[in-house]
């Protein structure tokens, strides 16, 4: 097993013991928390399996934060066991408030999304858009032309629902 597997399992292993002494129970039928190399847009991932009359799961964690500390691992890890939990396959309300009370009860930083700059996934320097909400002001950058670059006009600002204004740093 690589060495940052190993830390998965372990770091995992302290995440369950967290959640179950604040009373929130993730699933047991978690087949593998494995490290995924690909992954540039996404720090982590859960998928969801059918197998032998029951939902398992799958979770995979992104290996551009092997370099990080064990705490920004296990909320990253923290947030995907969330989704084994019934109820909770999406960032819906259910969602929502296990993660804010794992945050109150711990003090970690669990959100529905990561910020680009905290892990460098994609620094404006590496980046061809800026996406700026006219309301808040909130920045975050794509580095293709997606499609709430082409059509912004279709999306809302994340944080507060604000119009969003799209610049190509390229120009």
């Amino acid at each position: 097993m690589k060495d940052f597997e190993k830390r998965l399992d372990t770091l995992m292993a302290e995440a369950v013991g967290e959640l179950r002494q604040i009373g929130i129970f993730p699933s047991e039928h978690i087949l593998s928390i494995t490290e995924n190399s690909r992954a540039r847009k996404k720090l982590g991932c859960c998928k969801m399996y059918r197998k032998d009359g029951y939902i398992a799961y799958k979770l995979e964690i992104s290996t551009q934060l092997s370099g990080e500390d064990d705490r920004t691992v296990k909320e990253v890890i923290l947030h995907e066991l969330l989704h084994t939990c019934p109820g909770c396959q999406n960032h819906g309300e259910k969602w929502k408030q296990l993660s804010q009370r794992v945050n109150r009860e711990y003090g970690y930083a669990i959100s529905r999304v990561a910020s680009a700059d905290r892990f460098y996934l994609e620094r404006e320097e590496d980046c061809r858009y800026k996406l700026i909400c006219r309301n808040c002001g909130n920045v975050s950058y794509r580095i293709r032309k997606s499609k709430v670059v082409s059509r912004p006009e279709n999306y809302r600002c994340s944080r507060c629902g604000g119009r969003i204004r799209v610049v190509d740093l390229r120009k």
